[in-house]
């Protein structure tokens, strides 16, 4: 049991070592257009990053290091904005155990073994925001970024952004609150 940890936490680094010093081949990630429902004193806006986890990003996550990505939400009415909110989701990986924990904007944390789930529950946006009639005709951005992170077991900071070429995706959408949706 001890040679079958020692081997997938030896795994993980050298497939994080290989992914450091060598070229990274990025991705061109995108948001899709913001759609949005109402309940109550509520507005539910929802996205989703689309291309964004491909490429290196499997090596990156079983590193074990957290990876967070960051949606930043701003909702403007007329000149003023109204909220502004970072929604964060992360990922970490146990090697240990070959499972993944995704923690979406602070909620309880879920486990999966599968690549895939973690790569959609990541790339998912989605924000309650409490809202007054009294604003009318809104404009919602949404703007994706990756921050830096350091990677305890080879003692190097990494700014993931260069995993994305640097770009921040973002989609905007004019929502009327005083109709319902």
């Amino acid at each position: 049991m001890l040679e079958a940890l020692s081997t997938r936490v030896l795994a993980g680094v050298v497939s994080l070592s290989m992914l450091l010093f060598s070229s990274f081949k990025g991705n061109d990630p995108r948001l899709s257009s913001i759609s949005h429902s109402k309940s109550g004193s509520f507005v539910y806006l929802r996205a989703q990053l689309q291309s964004a986890f491909e490429n290196d990003f499997p090596s990156i996550f079983a590193s074990g290091t957290p990876i967070p990505v960051h949606y930043n939400l701003e909702v403007r009415s007329g000149n003023s904005v109204v909220a502004r909110r970072r929604v964060v989701n992360q990922v970490s990986y146990d090697p240990a155990s070959g499972v993944y924990e995704l923690v979406r904007d602070g909620a309880q944390a879920t486990f999966t073994e599968s690549i895939d789930e973690v790569k959609r529950e990541l790339a998912y946006f989605e924000y309650a925001l409490p809202y007054q009639s009294s604003w009318g005709m809104v404009s919602a951005k949404i703007e994706a970024e990756l921050p830096k992170v350091h990677f305890r077991q080879l003692d190097k900071e990494l700014d993931l952004m260069v995993l994305w070429k640097y770009k921040k995706p973002s989609t905007k959408a004019q929502i009327d609150l005083r109709r319902d949706s």
